[in-house]
């Protein structure tokens, strides 16, 4: 890869990680700042707020992997990524169970069913949320430790074995490893992408069914709970397509890493990669309104500042 493409690519990152470190961090500050003013957390706040750090970490450890491999490959080589690849593996684990926990607490609020499991979840939402989201990060930290373990051999292998043309034996070694971790590591985004998707398809078949009854009663317009539905349906649905291709480039980004020889794939792939904890944060802020109000505010302040410099 010629320097100057490295070089932008290497821009690109450090610039999405600036701007998503700023907008998650933004989504730490000002619910945190409710939570310590009104002296209480909502579970929605507190999705938000353990998202947004994960996210800090995740986009941090892009950076990291990003400038590592492409300014200091000798010690990408030596294994010495194996101390950012654990802060990458969790931080990634908690996005996915943290962003399912945030897509089930639109499900929970704004769908309507009528089965007793559905309503008996729905009115207990809050403590509901509040558990998954302790239960998420001991999953993500349960799949993260024998992952960690792996990836430590993996290195080993690499740094001890990567430029031998024979042993045979070293090399099948290293695949078992390799398809150990990818399995392992898949698995974790798996599970909560799939939860994310069926609830969803929940939720539009609670609009379709919500709709059927509107046309009963011969209304046509919107009502509240169906404004709610379609907002949270967009919201969900670009979710999904932002973190399916967030895993699918992740595919190549590992697949890269895994074999040492496209060093090209895996910064194209980590710098497309690093588009999605920015971009869904973005999204966030827009969508809610308390973090759209504050982040108004910002730019009011800020347009005075500039007016007053001037």
């Amino acid at each position: 890869m010629s320097c100057a493409i490295r070089n932008i690519l290497v821009a690109v990152t450090v610039g999405q990680t600036l701007v998503g470190g700023f907008t998650n961090g933004f989504i730490v500050l000002v619910n945190f700042m409710n939570w310590v003013k009104t002296g209480r957390v909502y579970s929605m706040d507190l999705i938000l707020i353990t998202l947004a750090i994960s996210r800090i970490i995740l986009l941090g450890s892009f950076t990291t992997i990003i400038i590592v491999l492409n300014f200091f490959f000798d010690a990408y080589v030596s294994g010495k990524l194996r101390y950012i690849e654990p802060f990458w593996n969790l931080s990634n684990h908690l996005n996915a169970w943290f962003g399912t926990c945030l897509s089930l607490f639109y499900f929970l609020k704004i769908a309507n069913f009528s089965h007793p499991a559905f309503l008996w979840l729905k009115w207990r939402a809050n403590k509901v949320i509040l558990r998954m989201i302790f239960i998420c990060f001991l999953i993500a930290l349960f799949i993260n430790i024998p992952l960690t373990e792996k990836t430590r051999e993996i290195y080993k292998i690499y740094a001890e074995h990567g430029n031998m043309t024979n042993g045979t034996h070293k090399r099948l070694t290293t695949r078992s490893h390799d398809f150990f971790s990818l399995a392992l590591y898949y698995l974790g985004g798996f599970v909560p992408f799939i939860v994310s998707l069926i609830s969803c398809f929940l939720l539009v078949f609670s609009l379709w069914r919500h709709t059927r009854q509107m046309q009963g009663n011969a209304t046509t317009s919107r009502d509240s709970s169906t404004e709610a539905h379609i907002k949270a349906m967009k919201f969900m649905v670009s979710s999904i397509f932002l973190f399916l291709l967030y895993y699918m480039v992740n595919i190549i980004a590992l697949l890269s890493t895994s074999k040492f020889s496209n060093n090209l794939g895996i910064t194209l792939a980590l710098v497309i990669m690093d588009i999605y904890p920015m971009a869904h944060s973005i999204m966030l802020i827009l969508g809610n309104s308390k973090l759209k109000q504050a982040s108004l505010k910002v730019l009011q302040k800020l347009k005075e500042c500039l007016r007053n410099s001037n």
